[in-house]
């Protein structure tokens, strides 16, 4: 299952579920593609098991992780840019994250991080929301950033670094 859920992972993330097989993960996971339908049933059902599995690692790595941000926008994160890549990928080709996902660590770790600081609960939703997005915009979309904003390719390293302190700085500005 493991060896299934890291090939899909991996594919997922490089290509969505539209250029992904069940063939192609069960060739790169070295199993019989019969062995993939019969532990999820469907490719639906292979990437619901993939984004939950993704979660459920996240879910350790949020409680452990400090109390604001910075967590969410680590691009040296395995786990979580192949996360937030399958994520993406599957709202851009229409799928409903809402159908693939049973829950969403991340973002109620966030809110529960913002309700101990003292933020009301809707404020603090709308602020995961808002934190959420602009992880998400900037790891997924980071290539499409640079060339419209006119950004040098050369500094990533740099601008990465400043990644986290921006997000503590949309924690703060939510009332925290």
């Amino acid at each position: 299952m493991a060896a299934l859920l890291d090939a899909a992972g991996r594919q997922l993330a490089a290509r969505g579920a539209a250029g992904v097989s069940i063939r192609s993960v069960a060739a790169a996971a070295r199993v019989n593609h019969g062995l993939v339908h019969r532990h999820f049933g469907s490719k639906d059902a292979l990437v619901a098991a993939v984004l939950d599995d993704l979660a459920e690692r996240l879910a350790a790595r949020v409680a452990a992780a400090p109390n604001g941000a910075g967590w969410l926008v680590d691009p040296d994160d395995v786990v979580l840019d192949r996360f937030w890549r399958i994520l993406a990928r599957t709202i851009l080709d229409g799928g409903d994250p809402a159908a693939l996902q049973r829950h969403y660590p991340v973002v109620a770790g966030l809110v529960e991080r913002m309700v101990r600081r003292g933020v009301a609960e809707d404020r603090a939703r709308l602020a995961a929301a808002r934190i959420t997005a602009f992880a998400l915009g900037w790891l997924v979309f980071e290539p499409f950033l640079e060339a419209a904003a006119g950004l040098d390719p050369a500094g990533r390293v740099d601008r990465r670094r400043t990644l986290p302190a921006a997000a503590e700085r949309l924690v703060d500005a939510s009332g925290a």
